[in-house]
């Protein structure tokens, strides 16, 4: 309501009435307008409040999302050398593998890697080995030249050094690491296509003597030892060359390690290393050709005999059929119409050792009645015989080793097929070892066959070119 006062009167009746002093005479525009000015004013207010919250708001939101953005990041952070570590364990290291399969090194590597402290050269090591694995399934190239796996090569190589600078000796964990380091250097090769040179091995023997000035009371320090005559074994095997003379005396120091079929197998191939190594086609006198001829004919019925006395749970079983083949593993490669199931990739493996190092002592002898007038009772087709016979056993055990595997997939599918015996299903066991160590395996001995030396029926050689044309594409590796 308004008032207006009389212009006559010095005060108003309302003023009166009100007891307040009569503000006097108002223009007809002020008192008009007055109710529009404060609506105005009042809905200026509301703006300026309405402005001013609107800010604090947009304050606090700005507020809450720097600290949102300090506290969780848009992508989490993971750590991979962990994880890739985890990866290897379980899928290379800690397989569910019975006891009674000989891994080599790797059966002690978790035990060693429990005992080692952090500034050991076997973190690294390790570390480099389980991320370029996990690059390698991750369908990432390996061994780049910024990649994680390769600076922690680097890393595990300087450590390694380190390590063998100190004057308190080598111990379990550094000579593991030298063994890892070569692993890392064999996928690498492997996932490349590349020779590997083994550097790491090398040096082994004179690492292992280091080793030996320091109590080697443990099993574990003992099966270490083992593995890593193994490996030296292995390489001059491959290499053509002598295996070095303080080897043979490793064994004396591990005399608290059950004898194994490994064992033994080792002790026959480092003989048949020195015999190739020795072995020359140059001018030589009859009589020594006939001893190094004599020598090869009694080695090859030692790794005969060595194949014969094994448990009969090593045996292989050839299996026929579409009920223990099945037809995707048919169709992805069988040589003839029956192949091998093993107890595990490792003996598979160890099995197919034996037999590249027959084929390679058959090579001698026929080397030997080819270039030499001597007197023998062994027939050449007789090594031929078995260099063949040989060869098909190893072409029988690729598809336990890949399954029907043809392109890049998971470490862990478990939709592959393996061939297996009637009424004994594929054991789950079998797919982890397969994935991991299948392509590497299979790899190594079918390459072994590649090689012009050895002779073998017509359009076998073109097989073993598609298989391995196979593995190359099933694991990615570099063409």
């Amino acid at each position: 309501m308004f008032i207006q006062c009389d212009e006559a009167a010095p005060s108003c009746s309302y003023c009166v009435k009100k007891g307040i002093t009569c503000p006097g005479y108002k223009s007809q525009f002020d008192i008009a307008w007055r109710d529009q000015n404060i609506i105005a004013e009042k809905s200026v207010q509301r703006r300026k409040n309405a402005s001013n919250k609107a800010d604090r708001d947009k304050s606090v939101a700005t507020q809450l999302a720097r600290t949102s953005s300090n506290t969780v990041p848009r992508v989490l952070p993971q750590d991979r050398e962990e994880y890739a570590r985890n990866f290897f364990f379980s899928s290379y290291v800690c397989l569910p593998i019975d006891s009674n399969s000989d891994r080599g090194f790797m059966g002690c590597l978790y035990p060693v890697w429990l005992q080692a402290g952090p500034s050991s050269p076997l973190r690294p090591a390790v570390t480099a080995v389980a991320l370029c694995l996990l690059d390698a399934w991750s369908f990432s190239k390996t061994d780049l030249p910024l990649s994680l796996s390769r600076s922690q090569y680097m890393r595990g190589t300087i450590a390694l050094r380190n390590s063998l600078s100190n004057a308190e000796g080598v111990s379990d964990d550094v000579l593991m690491s030298a063994l890892l380091l070569n692993m890392y250097e064999g996928v690498v090769s492997f996932m490349s296509a590349k020779q590997n040179v083994s550097p790491h091995i090398k040096g082994t023997p004179a690492l292992v003597e280091c080793r030996k000035r320091l109590p080697l009371s443990t099993g574990t320090s003992q099966k270490v030892l083992l593995g890593a005559r193994s490996q030296v074994i292995s390489r001059a095997l491959s290499s053509g060359e002598r295996v070095p003379s303080n080897v043979s005396s490793w064994i004396e120091v591990a005399r608290d390690v059950p004898v194994t079929p490994g064992s033994q197998l080792d002790e026959l191939e480092l003989e048949v290393a020195n015999l190739r190594a020795s072995s020359t086609l140059q001018s030589r006198g009859t009589e020594r050709a006939a001893g190094e001829l004599r020598k090869a004919v009694e080695l090859d019925q030692r790794l005969a005999a060595w194949m014969n006395a094994l448990p009969d749970d090593w045996i292989p079983v050839r299996v026929f059929g579409a009920y223990c083949i099945p037809e995707s593993v048919r169709e992805s490669g069988v040589y003839h119409n029956y192949c091998d199931v093993y107890r595990s990739v490792f003996a598979a493996n160890m099995i197919n050792s034996y037999r590249c190092s027959r084929i390679k002592l058959q090579l001698t002898i026929l080397d030997h009645l080819k270039h030499h007038n001597t007197v023998s009772d062994t027939p050449s087709m007789l090594p031929l015989e078995i260099i063949q016979e040989m060869a098909d056993e190893i072409c029988a055990s690729v598809p336990f080793h890949l399954g029907n595997r043809i392109k890049a997939g998971r470490i862990d599918d478990k939709s592959v097929e393996y061939p297996h015996v009637a009424g004994r299903p594929t054991e789950s066991s079998h797919y982890a070892g397969a994935a991991a160590f299948g392509g590497i395996f299979s790899m190594l001995r079918l390459s072994e066959l590649m090689s012009l030396t050895v002779p073998l029926r017509l359009g076998q050689r073109q097989w073993i070119g598609g298989q391995m044309a196979r593995v190359k594409e099933t694991y990615l590796v570099q063409q």
